[in-house]
């Protein structure tokens, strides 16, 4: 089938027919995903919709809440589940339709879709990337601070009117658009010592941002790992589908699943652990362990290897009591193995893969603090600290922080050839409170704009400044699974320089 021919098939369906139902149906067909003539496919689509959402700036209210306007008007999403399928009135609006796909990066960094969902060839797993290829869409901030307000704005055509200019994720390294957008749908993880962002894969730790560059470069010249336009999408969609500042407000995540426990019965050849049943009641199953056995090593923390020594960052699968005792077995997804009483487990962040099964574009297993989410397609709230792979921080005093996007500048640990985003000052030195952010449009770096009081006023998550130390920083956000409501879309860590490699440190192709 040409090109020209899947066009014109898939122009005269009905235009709030979702892409993906039809590009699937004739996925087969399609020999090269990245000789699709991708850009007019979609513009013959496009609708030009504004959907918007108006907020006010935290000095003048802190709700986090904002007021839909334009075509948001009467527009309801709600997180589905494995079992229910729940309302989502956007996901049948172009600007918000989305195609999974596998990607490669091209040597000039551009992300460029190589198989799409229905093709002979596609796959979640495996040795692949795998992404969520999107329209050309156009966003931007209508910015009113001396009056109170901001209004967002998201369209799948320009509208120069509102100044609207094209999403991060619309564009390659060097800020051209690509005719589509897309996005890592899932962090990280290993198979054979080469990062891949698939389904099923423990998550990838000891990143940094000097790291990721190392592990990348492995796949070639053009890989440099996920960075700030997979913050402007996750932003984007939750203040226009859901019209609020505070992510943690609707989705959860990872963020409170901080459990160590010791092992009380020695096991020989079983794929389970006995730990108390006080223990396993704060578990769930689908989610990640460590089992290690430290011996007399008093270091428990998740970063000393002994504490993975048995496994590492296993699925837990079942979880059932043992009659007459206060023990429990935690089943794990693991080939069998043997404890002592000196093994320990330990909850660890997600693996990827965990929302598969959800029922809608976005949605969770559960609610819970304990299990990752997705939304508008893409896997988030692992329980690890996402490194922006494109981004680097440079605090010129204790209080001031200047941030740096790497662009088609050659990569540096120092910012050297970076564009200067924004200087920002934090006024102190203290952590605090997020009220609200300010977002460049072009690149998706956000910095803090406003500071707040706590996890349910304006944005609601927490700026860690470090301390009164000065130097480059890398970019770390999100925040880790202990982190409760700390964290979230726009929580932000300055206390490690560019080298450091925490083990919840983690990130995405």
């Amino acid at each position: 089938m040409a090109t020209g021919d899947l066009i014109t098939r898939i122009a005269s369906q009905d235009t709030l027919l979702s892409v993906l139902d039809e590009v699937q149906r004739i996925g087969a067909a399609v020999v090269d995903a990245s000789k699709i003539d991708w850009k007019s496919l979609f513009e013959s689509r496009a609708t030009g919709e504004v959907f918007s959402t108006k907020f006010y700036t935290y000095e003048t209210s802190t709700s986090s809440l904002g007021e839909k306007m334009n075509a948001s008007v009467g527009l309801k999403a709600v997180p589905s589940t494995e079992t229910s399928k729940e309302r989502d009135d956007f996901a049948v609006r172009n600007a918000f339709s989305f195609i999974d796909c596998n990607f490669v990066y091209n040597e000039a960094g551009k992300r460029v879709p190589s198989k799409i969902k229905g093709q002979a060839g596609f796959s979640y797993t495996g040795k692949v990337d795998v992404g969520v290829l999107t329209p050309p869409t156009y966003w931007g901030v209508e910015r009113h601070y001396d009056k109170g307000y901001y209004i967002v704005h998201f369209s799948d055509r320009p509208h120069p009117e509102l100044g609207l200019v094209p999403t991060p994720w619309c564009v390659d390294a060097s800020g051209n658009e690509m005719g589509y957008g897309l996005v890592s749908k899932y962090w990280a993880g290993y198979i054979d010592n080469t990062l891949y962002s698939s389904s099923g894969l423990a998550l990838a730790g000891f990143m940094s941002h000097n790291q990721i560059r190392t592990e990348m470069q492995k796949k070639g010249t053009g890989y440099y790992g996920a960075g700030s336009e997979r913050t402007a999408y996750l932003l984007c969609m939750l203040w226009i589908k859901y019209a609020t500042k505070n992510s943690q407000s609707i989705f959860k995540g990872c963020a409170d699943y901080n459990i160590q426990t010791q092992v009380v019965q020695a096991t020989t050849g079983q794929k389970y652990v006995i730990i108390p049943t006080a223990a396993a009641n704060s578990l769930a199953t689908h989610t990640a362990v460590s089992i290690g056995d430290p011996g007399s090593d008093t270091n428990h923390d998740r970063g000393n290897s002994k504490m993975y020594n048995i496994k590492d960052r296993v699925n837990i699968t079942k979880i059932e009591t043992i009659s007459g005792t206060s023990n429990s077995k935690v089943y794990v997804d693991a080939d069998a193995f043997n404890t002592t009483t000196t093994t320990w487990l330990s909850t660890m962040p997600c693996r990827t893969g965990d929302t598969d099964n959800i029922l809608g574009a976005d949605g969770y297993i559960a609610n819970d603090n304990k299990h990752s989410f997705r939304i508008n397609g893409i896997e988030e709230g692992m329980g690890a600290w996402f490194v922006s792979a494109n981004e680097l921080w440079n605090k010129d005093s204790a209080t001031v922080t200047s941030y740096y996007v790497r662009g088609a500048a050659a990569w540096s640990a120092s910012a050297s050839g970076y564009k200067k985003v924004a200087t920002a000052d934090m006024k102190n030195s203290n952590d605090q409170w997020i009220g609200d952010i300010e977002i460049d449009e072009k690149t998706g770096v956000i910095w803090p704009r406003a500071y707040g009081s706590g996890d349910s006023v304006g944005v609601g998550d927490h700026q860690w400044k470090g301390g009164t130390g000065t130097g480059m920083r890398e970019a770390l956000e999100r925040a880790s699974l202990w982190n409760g409501s700390l964290g979230g879309f726009s929580a932000s860590n300055l206390w490690n320089d560019p080298a450091y490699r925490g083990w919840s440190f983690s990130a995405g192709v």
